[in-house]
C-alpha cells in the first residue's frame, strides 16, 4: 500500500507534537511494510533521521493572514504538488494530519482526485484559522462556532476578509464530512468542539491521542525517580503559559531549580520570558533539545509543569512524562481533564492564577512518592493504535 502522509512541516530539530506524532506513525507504518511518502513544507530531515521512504518538499507560499485569499494560494500550492506527484507511483491513500501550510486543494488534482482520504486533527485548524481557538488580543478562549468576523482580528486582517474566512471554514467542514472517510481526534473535548462546528463524528475512529516512545527510553523508565528539579517543556508561546509559571515561581519559597526547555515559536514572547527568567537564579533555560535528549531531561525531573492557557490537545510531553513515571501538574483545561484518572496527573483548577500555580509548585517540589513508570503499557498501546490505523487504511482502500 502506498500512503501519502501530509503535515504542515517535517519533523526536524524543532519539531512540535504534530510532527513528532507524524514521524512516529511514519516509522511504524514503514516497519509494517507500507510504502510511505511524506509531503510537507520546508526541508526534509537529513537521511539518517528519515522515517519515510520518500519526502516531497514544497515551499512556504501562504501569506501570514491565510486563509484570507485562500483559493488562489491553495491553487498555487496544488499545482506545484500535482507536478511533483506526476513523476511518482500512484498513491493508494492520503492521510492528512495538518494542512495549515499545504491547504486542501491539492486533493482535487488529477493524481489524488479519486484517492481515499483519512485525517488526524492535532489541533483546531479545521475550524480556527489561528489553530488554537484563542482570542489573540485578550488571550481568552474562543469557540469553534465563533463568527468569522472575529477571526480576522486574530489574523490581523480587515473586516472585508471575513467572507474568505467563512468560506474556508465551511469548506473544511464539508471536506471532513464528505471526502474524509475516517477521522482521529486527540481528546474528547476536541471532538465535542468539532461536532459543535458541524463536523460529523460518525466517522471518528477514536478521540484520544496515542503517541509513540523512543525505544532508548525504556532504561530511563526503569531508573527514573527522585529528580532534583522541576521542568517546563514546550513551545515558547503565550498559550503555553510560561509567564504564569515564572510569576508563580517568583512569589514562591521553593529552592528547587526550574529547568525550561522550549521550542521556538513566538520570538517576542520568548525574549520577554528570558528576561524574566534571568532575574531568578532558580531558573535554568536549557539549549534546544533533540527528542533523543528530551528523555533524560524528563526522567531526571521531580515533576513536569504544564501551565497551558488554551484548551490544549493532550500535549505529547505529558504522555512522555507519565510513561517515564514523572508526575505531571497541568492546567485543568477541558481537554486535559480526561487524563486525571491517572494518579500521577494533577490538575490545577484556577490555572490562570499564579497563586494557584504557586501552590502547585510547592506540591510538586514536595512530591516524594515512588514513581511508577508505564512505558511498556504505553508503547504497546501505540503499536495497537498503528495496527488499528493500518486496518482502517486497508478497509478504505478496498472499499
Amino acid at each position: 500500500m502506498r500512503i501519502l502522509l501530509v503535515t504542515h512541516r517535517f519533523a526536524g530539530e524543532e519539531a512540535g507534537g504534530t510532527e513528532i506524532l507524524a514521524n512516529d506513525i511514519a516509522r511504524a507504518l514503514t516497519t509494517r511494510g507500507l510504502d510511505l511518502t511524506w509531503l510537507a513544507v520546508g526541508d526534509p530531515p537529513p537521511p539518517q533521521q528519515r522515517a519515510a521512504a520518500d519526502y516531497i518538499s514544497v515551499p512556504a507560499v501562504f501569506a501570514r493572514d491565510y486563509p484570507v485569499g485562500w483559493r488562489a494560494q491553495e491553487a498555487q500550492q496544488a499545482a506545484r504538488i500535482e507536478q511533483l506527484l506526476a513523476s511518482r507511483p500512484a498513491v493508494d491513500l492520503v492521510h492528512v494530519l495538518h494542512f495549515s501550510r499545504i491547504g486542501l486543494a491539492f486533493l482535487d488534482t488529477a493524481p489524488l482526485r479519486n484517492v481515499p482520504v483519512v485525517a488526524t486533527l492535532t489541533d483546531y485548524t479545521a475550524v480556527c484559522p489561528d489553530h488554537q481557538l484563542i482570542v489573540r488580543s485578550t488571550g481568552a478562549q474562543c469557540t469553534s462556532t465563533a463568527p468569522s468576523t472575529g477571526c480576522v482580528d486574530c489574523l490581523g486582517a480587515t473586516t472585508a476578509a471575513a467572507g474568505d474566512v467563512e468560506s474556508w471554514r465551511a469548506r473544511n467542514v464539508a471536506w471532513l464530512n464528505g471526502r474524509v472517510r475516517a477521522l482521529w481526534a486527540q481528546t474528547p473535548h476536541q471532538a465535542v468542539e468539532l461536532a459543535k462546528a458541524g463536523v460529523a463524528v460518525d466517522r471518528m475512529v477514536r478521540d484520544r491521542a496515542c503517541y509513540g516512545l523512543p525505544d532508548s527510553w525504556q532504561s530511563l523508565a526503569e531508573n527514573s525517580g527522585g529528580g532534583e528539579y522541576l521542568l517546563f517543556l514546550g513551545r515558547c508561546s503565550p498559550e503555553k503559559g510560561l509567564h504564569v509559571l515564572l510569576r508563580a515561581l517568583s512569589d514562591g519559597p521553593t529552592t528547587l531549580p526550574l529547568l525550561v526547555a522550549t521550542v521556538p515559536d513566538d520570538a517576542a514572547y520568548e525574549e520577554r520570558m528570558r528576561l524574566v527568567a534571568a532575574a531568578d537564579p532558580r531558573v535554568r533555560w536549557l539549549p534546544p533539545l533533540s527528542r533523543s535528549n528530551v528523555g533524560p531531561v524528563l526522567a531526571g525531573a521531580r515533576a513536569l509543569l504544564v501551565p497551558s492557557q488554551w484548551w490544549e490537545n493532550h500535549p505529547i510531553v505529558a504522555h512522555e512524562a507519565r510513561a517515564l513515571g514523572v508526575p505531571v501538574w497541568s492546567s485543568a483545561v477541558p481537554s486535559m481533564r480526561h487524563l486525571s484518572d491517572d494518579d500521577g496527573f494533577h490538575l490545577v483548577k484556577q490555572y490562570a492564577d499564579p497563586a494557584s500555580w504557586r501552590q502547585a509548585i510547592d506540591a510538586a517540589a514536595g512530591h516524594r512518592e515512588p514513581q511508577v513508570a508505564s512505558f511498556g503499557r504505553r508503547a504497546s498501546a501505540f503499536e495497537a493504535f498503528v495496527d488499528e490505523m493500518v486496518s482502517v487504511y486497508q478497509k478504505e482502500v478496498t472499499r
